[in-house]
């Protein structure tokens, strides 16, 4: 069965959440998942954190965390020092989320944005710097149970990752179980020539799938091509979250109508393995 999920944006930014608040209004919109920032949930202090596991518990929503890195956890630097640093930075947020339960990361966590100017003849190099940085992470991601997903970012915002394929690639090079793939419907819009056939390259590494318009208003209210995500979907037999990141954010009245289309787009009466 696919889970359903909502990036915790949908209602507040991250200088006004109120994580914990949230779980709640996840629930009552019929997601199955609440997805916050990492970075915000491991500046919480652990009383901050223990509530927000007591309401996912009592509303039994589960939880999801997404990163998008700034230059202080920056994988693919360099500049040994604060590669080191970034991996400290990554460490402690993967024992965070250990202590929550363990989950999902998300996002582009093998860079850091903005992207540096002048750095895109090094990508080759950053590439190397990155995986070796991922190998670090993975055993202690195990032991914590937590998976690492990257999300290629469209070359717009971040040249190192763009395509599906060339996040494969980077996951076989990193070459462990707890690394994984998140792809975006709205950065696959802009890059990939065919959204099904970029899922179905993804396969079985594909462990999370963040829906967003290219408008990015509410899921079906823009020019995307469902019928493809859901055949992409249904031939890998993908059984992970899908998650919601909507930027133009709906009139609140709108109840759980937003979770019910996707429900019904992308998740309802999906083939069985055999």
């Amino acid at each position: 069965m696919r889970l359903v999920g909502i990036h915790y944006t949908r209602w507040a930014s991250q200088a006004e959440a109120d994580i914990a608040s949230l779980v709640q209004k996840a629930k009552h919109l019929l997601y199955d998942q609440l997805e916050v920032d990492g970075i915000l949930v491991h500046q919480m202090s652990p009383w901050g954190r223990k509530r927000l596991g007591f309401e996912a518990k009592t509303h039994q929503i589960d939880i999801s965390y997404s990163i998008k890195p700034t230059s202080a956890y920056d994988l693919s630097s360099l500049d040994e020092d604060v590669r080191r640093h970034a991996l400290s930075q990554f460490q402690d947020l993967i024992r965070t989320i250990g202590e929550m339960g363990g989950g999902s990361l998300n996002g582009p966590l093998y860079t850091s944005f903005p992207e540096q100017q002048g750095m895109k003849q090094k990508k080759q190099r950053l590439l190397e710097q990155s995986v070796k940085s991922l190998r670090s992470l993975t055993p202690l991601a195990q032991d914590e149970d937590v998976v690492l997903n990257i999300r290629p970012v469209n070359r717009y915002e971040h040249f190192l990752i763009p395509t599906a394929g060339e996040a494969l690639a980077f996951v076989h090079a990193v070459n462990h179980s707890n690394c994984g793939i998140d792809l975006d419907t709205f950065e696959m819009n802009l890059e990939e020539d065919d959204l099904e056939a970029a899922i179905m390259q993804a396969g079985i590494y594909l462990h999370c799938l963040h829906v967003r318009e290219n408008n990015q208003k509410m899921v079906g209210l823009g020019a995307l091509d469902w019928k493809a995500v859901r055949k992409g979907l249904d031939a890998i037999y993908y059984k992970g979250p899908v998650v919601h990141m909507p930027t133009v954010i709906p009139d609140e009245r709108e109840e759980a109508q937003e979770s019910r289309r996707i429900r019904n787009l992308l998740c309802n009466d999906f083939p069985q393995l055999p």
